[in-house]
């Protein structure tokens, strides 16, 4: 991948470079570029594979005939796909330099896509996102999945989760984004009548169905948005204020308990109440958890209850700290690669017990209320849990343990 991304971005500027002048020798295009000459050769040999008018004249060097100009037709709507997905991948390259000059070619080549193809891919642009990259688990659907995503196309797919489990959905293709080693493709699944995530790696079967949807009315981020605030705990700047720990509202049952210590495991991320895209990385966590079946990879676990935790914290809610999402667990011996354990000590706690619907921000409105009060935190490991009693989204009862000085 390291040696294709560059070329892509050079090939782009070698056609730039035939037209500017009206014959270039190899040589001048070798030091260009900063190339060999044999590359040279390669490249004006793969150019005039796909399709581009290139004249050798021996002995002096390339030209293109006068007149040309890329036509819209040269590029297929997945071809042109492609290359938004490949500007993606290139700006998560750590070199600067290399991100402004492959922004610069793709967008000369973008200025030649007919209107409809334009509108296409700038609309997929908005619906893929790169979390990180490194190649691992291997798919054949990506370009697929693409051209749904930009049709509003209804698809079947075979999909295999974690536990080798089949079975076959028919969904609405919605966005796409990259994790360390996944591609993954957010849609509407009609089996279970809500968004879900599924890994394209998992995808046996991919069937394009004669059926077509409204374009669902939210964009990515709003999507990420609506993952925190039902699953998580999204922050505003509060001031402390006179309500004590009695007089919060809302809340089935509110005591002080002392809890057991226990081993935990999980994925994590670090963040600040404070940084803009805070909802896009909690609701990102969610997604991985789920996307990436991370509660069946973990090993030793005491049971199937998911806890959401928070810790490490600098200072106050405001402060940076991190937030995991595993699973208890008997034993820390083994621990998957890219997750992290952590053993959480005999503490008091703030237990505040609640009910209601998720999809309306049950969570989001305790925790604005917790931040509001004068309780007297520790902020040293907090967590909500979600069991059984959580898996009803419309009448949920979550758990949340808020770490006391005393």
């Amino acid at each position: 991948m390291d040696f294709e991304k560059p070329r892509l971005a050079r090939l782009s500027a070698i056609m730039t470079q035939l037209r500017s002048k009206r014959l270039i020798t190899a040589r001048e295009i070798a030091e260009e570029h900063g190339i060999s000459i044999r590359t040279v050769y390669r490249d004006i040999r793969t150019l005039e594979r796909s399709g581009f008018p290139i004249v050798t004249e021996e002995g002096r060097g390339y030209s293109i005939i006068d007149g040309y100009v890329l036509p819209p037709i040269m590029f297929t709507r997945a071809e042109a796909n492609a290359l938004i997905t490949a500007e993606l991948l290139v700006n998560e390259d750590s070199d600067a330099s290399l991100v402004k000059s492959h922004k610069n070619a793709i967008t000369k080549v973008k200025s030649t896509l007919k209107s409809i193809q334009q509108e296409s891919t700038e609309m997929l642009s908005q619906r893929i996102q790169i979390r990180s990259y490194e190649t691992k688990n291997q798919s054949s659907v990506l370009v697929e999945v693409q051209m749904t995503i930009a049709d509003y196309q209804r698809i079947e797919i075979h999909y295999t989760n974690n536990a080798s489990k089949t079975s076959i959905r028919k969904v609405e293709p919605f966005a796409l984004y990259r994790t360390k080693s996944n591609w993954v493709l957010i849609a509407f699944c009609h089996l279970t009548n809500e968004f879900r995530a599924f890994r394209l790696d998992r995808i046996n079967q991919l069937t394009l169905l004669d059926e077509y949807f409204e374009p669902h009315p939210m964009s990515l981020q709003e999507y990420f948005e609506n993952c925190a605030k039902e699953f998580s705990t999204p922050d505003t700047p509060l001031s402390q204020s006179d309500h004590n720990f009695e007089s919060i509202n809302d809340f089935k049952i509110m005591k002080k308990v002392k809890t057991n210590g226990f081993k935990f495991i999980g994925v994590s991320i670090r963040t600040s109440n404070t940084e803009e895209n805070v909802l896009e990385k909690i609701g990102g966590l969610w997604q991985r958890f789920f996307a990436e079946d991370i509660k069946n990879r973990i090993p030793n676990k005491l049971s199937e209850e998911i806890l959401c935790m928070y810790t490490d914290y600098e200072g106050d809610h405001m402060a940076p700290y991190t937030m995991l999402l595993g699973c208890k667990v008997t034993s820390i011996d083994s621990i998957p690669e890219g997750m992290r354990c952590i053993e959480v000590p005999d503490q008091y706690c703030a237990q505040i017990s609640t009910k209601g619907d998720l999809n309306k921000g049950l969570l989001y409105d305790a925790w604005l209320n917790i931040w509001k009060s004068n309780i007297d935190r520790k902020y040293a490991v907090d967590y909500e849990i979600y069991g059984a009693k959580a898996s009803d989204r419309a009448n949920a009862e979550v758990d949340i343990f808020v770490s006391l000085n005393s």
